[in-house]
């Protein structure tokens, strides 16, 4: 039905696209046809936008993999922390939501979406700005918001020269003229889409080998480790490790130093030696390792080397180094000396005194159970939780206990030693980070991209007036947005040259000065 509201629709798709096609809604036969329509669809781009939203909000529920312990079974730690909740969200890959397929798989179909639509209207958007007709009906005059037409056709040419002043450009076809200004206006929106897409081009390059690193580099004191991704052209050593805590005087600190029971934190730092493996081309040989650098890492201050940036991350020193014993007789008296068990290089026996010695029969560094054959289980390699089997032998017998950190077990009836634990060490380990990130140029250039069209979009005007002059003077004109600021421009132009103000259509209160011909 044709009424005002048919009127109003066809004016939008009108100045939207002047008539060129759009292929989402003129085919849809072909199978192409169909995926072209699905995802040039509004909907459909919303919807995706909504998951990718959905799935983001559910990823904070729990942490992500990359913050729980520094070397914790993923599975192991949500389910013991989190229940069964937690082990579904490990299963589902919330864990590691961000790096997942079918996050991944979200990313592209919403970067698809953005590509089909923006060609789809961006086309006939770009046919219709590049083949607009500056003669129109004169039916076309009237259906426009802004329009006003008189007798009076001797100032055509000071109100076109006058427009002209403000910006406008524009093309003639005899007595029909299109004056026109802001058409980048238009290209906002797409100009958006092309930084959103590269946004997310970069953020799908980071899943592709070498583009984007982000790994933790776990070495106690003294250790050499092979750096990750390098291909075991460079290693790194941690000579020593640096904790500075705050003093409860001396620093600008003090008020909440003293009013804080935690220790705080002034820096940390590890002493590496950076180096090069010469053998690198070498097939099966053992590194041939040479000095590259010595540094000092700290928090903020990165190693950098080639495409790479080495930061200081965290600390660890739950690992025990050592740990030392005595012995003890029936009555409780000390026997011999203390003895020292180094837990990264245990020793078969210890001498304690004048024939006696202490043997270490079997050892467990992170104690679980005892097996059905009396063997010692351990959960992790790692030396969180010790338990030994000690046999002590003297000039005339021998006696097995088990020994944990805070209890002994006499595995031989009616011994006359007790192996008691004293004191540990633990190592001082230090957690770097390896980073690596070709794709930030990309994002960081969509994300400048996508400000510069949303400023496009925001604060340019389209806007477009006709004028002709051949049965009267007629002008009408139209605006994506600002119709005011739009009549503020025209009106001071129309009463220069001795016209009346320009009727608003739309306008809550009627220009009484407007007068049509049948008035003159």
């Amino acid at each position: 039905m044709i009424n005002s509201d048919y009127d109003k629709k066809k004016i939008k798709d009108l100045m939207r696209y002047d008539g060129s096609a759009i292929r989402s809604k003129t085919k849809s036969k072909s199978i192409f046809d169909k995926i072209w329509i699905f995802f040039t669809s509004i909907k459909v781009g919303v919807a995706i936008i909504l998951i990718i939203a959905i799935a983001s909000s559910i990823g904070t529920i729990f942490p992500q993999e990359y913050f729980i312990p520094v070397g914790a079974d993923p599975l192991q730690y949500y389910t013991e922390n989190y229940g069964t909740l937690g082990r579904l969200y490990y299963e589902l890959g919330f864990h590691n939501l961000y790096s997942s397929w079918w996050f991944i798989v979200l990313i592209g179909m919403l970067a698809l979406s953005l590509i089909a639509a923006s060609i789809d209207r961006g086309v006939p958007l770009y046919k219709s700005l590049k083949n607009q007709r500056a003669k129109k009906h004169p039916t076309f005059y009237k259906r426009q918001r802004l329009n006003l037409q008189q007798a009076n056709t001797k100032n055509t040419d000071g109100v076109i020269e006058g427009l002209k002043k403000k910006g406008y450009k524009v093309k003639s076809d005899n007595k029909h003229h299109l004056l026109e200004k802001g058409r980048l206006s238009r290209w906002g929106p797409y100009i958006n889409h092309t930084g959103l897409i590269l946004l997310l081009a970069g953020s799908m390059l980071r899943f592709f080998p070498g583009m984007y690193v982000d790994e933790l580099i776990y070495i106690t004191e003294g250790d050499t480790v092979q750096v990750p991704e390098t291909e075991g052209q460079y290693y790194v050593e941690n000579n020593d490790f640096i904790v500075d805590i705050y003093e409860e005087e001396g620093t600008v600190f003090d008020e909440t130093v003293q009013n804080t029971n935690e220790t705080i934190v002034s820096n940390y730092q590890t002493d590496i030696t950076f180096y090069e493996n010469q053998n690198l081309d070498v097939v099966g040989a053992s590194p041939d390792l040479e000095v590259v650098e010595d540094y000092s890492l700290q928090v903020n201050h990165p190693y950098r080397f080639e495409q790479f940036e080495l930061y200081q991350s965290s600390y660890d020193n739950t690992q025990m180094k050592s740990m030392t014993f005595q012995l003890e007789d029936s009555n409780g008296e000390t026997v011999g000396d203390r003895f020292t068990v180094a837990l990264d290089n245990l020793e078969s026996t210890y001498e304690v005194g004048e024939g006696l010695a202490v043997e270490v029969r079997a050892y467990a560094p992170d104690f679980l159970e005892i097996d059905e054959n009396g063997a010692l289980i351990s959960e992790t390699p790692t030396p969180v939780n010790p338990a030994f089997i000690f046999e002590v032998t003297d000039d005339t017998s021998s006696e097995l206990s088990l020994l944990q950190i805070m209890s002994s077990t006499d595995i031989t009836p009616d011994n006359e030693y007790s192996v008691k634990f004293v004191e540990n060490e633990n190592h001082w380990a230090t957690v770097l980070t390896l980073k690596k990130d070709l794709t930030l140029p990309l994002i960081a250039t969509g994300f400048v991209i996508f400000l510069i069209g949303l400023f496009i979009g925001s604060y340019i005007n389209h806007r477009r007036i006709w004028i002709n002059d051949e049965n009267g003077f007629n002008i009408s004109a139209h605006t994506n947005k600002n119709y005011f600021g739009l009549k503020k421009e025209i009106n001071p132009v129309l009463e220069e040259n001795g016209y009346n103000h320009i009727f608003d259509r739309d306008g809550k209160d009627e220009n009484d000065s407007v007068n049509t011909d049948e008035e003159n």
